[in-house]
């Protein structure tokens, strides 16, 4: 039997740097935004059908009210939920096309379009498709329509409003000047099983079967978040605006993940409270990644360092790096173990002043974080005990003391 694939198009007008990623701290989307607002992200459903391996059917109509979309993952029982309100428990509405659809009518490479809809940027995890059993039928070749309710049936679910959850290979990631392709595909062979010795006799029953692929992930933007060792607050702006959560970072604090154009970005940073930016800010990206970028404390004026995230951590442990913004002659260790554990082999050796080190795999959990000069065991600095995530990169920024201090400072950046 045949299969449906829905192609969804995700365009976003602005850089999505005006609203957070579902990186975010919050880990949350922003509300759904009207059409028409110029900030707006534009989502294009499609549908199209692969090939057919039986004679026996002559259409199949599907009944399409919605296309939804969020940041959770959703199994069965979530996607069905709520299925007459597009924005309970997360959802946002990508498409409304109410209109009944002839899956076999979409093969080799035939699609239709179900709809436009505004959204924010973002990255979705969870989507499913709204159907109407009561409007949805299937056809056989001798004329016979088959409805929930018609001898012999196909049998749908009962509600009037149905959700299926779609399976997503990866995340559906909208961001800011780009476009990214979800090839949603409904597969009709594994979606209807044959009841008894025959579809004339017996009818069908409706098992829906509906996985995605991102086929053409948006390619134009990176996503930066910038961490805070100086002793004033910092605002990062693009253009005239500061970024959501990129207001007042005081020392220790990091920005939200922000996605931005990689090759025209326009930030700036600024203390806060003031209106002139702050000079030698003009980070150089690359598509596709992630950056931490550390704002920290040069003689009288303020460096920066942009550091690309790259790094995937051995199965089960986190990564760590270092970034010494001391300001200091001699270079620094760092070590990582249990608590109260002896200070054997340094996790990160050496790491001088103004540079990172390169990331490496640590334990996940809870482990006890010390600073050491290279080469000793006398401790300068005890973080104590730190949670590490596992498959997560942390930066570790060690810092200068504060004024009237001697003992330095440090703090944990995640990584986006």
């Amino acid at each position: 039997m045949k299969g449906l694939r829905f192609i969804a198009l995700a365009t976003v007008a602005l850089t999505a740097a005006m609203m957070p990623l579902a990186c975010s701290d919050s880990g949350s989307l922003p509300a759904l935004i009207g059409v028409g607002d110029s900030t707006a992200g534009n989502v294009i459903v499609r549908l199209t059908d692969a090939p057919f391996l039986t004679d026996s059917l002559k259409s199949v109509d599907i009944f399409v009210v919605r296309v939804d979309g969020r940041v959770d993952v959703a199994d069965d029982a979530a996607a069905d939920k709520d299925a007459d309100d597009g924005s309970a428990d997360g959802w946002h509405t990508l498409a409304t096309p109410n209109a009944s659809f002839n899956l076999l009518a979409l093969q080799n490479g035939a699609s239709a379009t179900l709809g436009n809809a505004s959204i924010a940027p973002g990255t979705y995890n969870g989507l499913r498709l709204i159907i109407d059993p009561t409007k949805s039928s299937v056809t056989l070749k001798d004329g016979t329509v088959l409805t929930g309710t018609s001898s012999p049936s196909v049998t749908f679910p009962s509600a009037a409003h149905s959700g299926i959850k779609v399976s997503l290979s990866s995340p559906l990631k909208v961001i800011g000047g780009a476009t990214t392709t979800l090839l949603v595909d409904f597969n009709v062979e594994d979606s209807f099983v044959q009841r008894g010795n025959s579809i004339e006799k017996n009818g069908l029953l409706f098992k829906p079967v509906i996985k995605a692929t991102v086929t053409d992930a948006a390619t134009v933007n990176a996503t930066i978040r910038l961490a805070n060792a100086t002793n004033t607050g910092l605002d990062v702006l693009q253009g005239t605006t500061v970024l959501s959560g990129a207001s007042n970072i005081a020392f220790g604090a990091s920005s939200s993940c922000s996605s931005v154009n990689a090759a025209t970005p326009g930030l700036t940073v600024r203390q806060t409270g003031t209106t002139t930016a702050l000079p030698g800010f003009a980070p150089t990206l690359a598509v596709g990644n992630s950056y931490t970028i550390i704002a920290y404390p040069n003689g009288a004026g303020v460096s920066f360092a942009t550091l690309t995230n790259t790094f995937t951590p051995t199965a089960g442990q986190a990564g760590l790096r270092v970034f010494n913004a001391t300001g200091g002659a001699t270079g620094l260790d760092v070590f990582v173990t249990a608590s109260g554990a002896p200070l054997a082999a340094a996790t990160i050796t050496n790491a001088l002043t103004g540079t990172a080190s390169s990331f490496v795999s640590v334990p996940a959990g809870s482990e006890q974080i010390r600073v050491t000069t290279t080469g000793l065991t006398t401790v300068l600095l005890d973080l104590g005990s730190q949670t590490l995530s596992a498959g997560q990169n942390a930066t570790l920024v060690i810092a200068p003391p504060a004024a009237g201090s001697t003992t330095l400072r440090a703090f944990l950046v995640p990584g986006c």
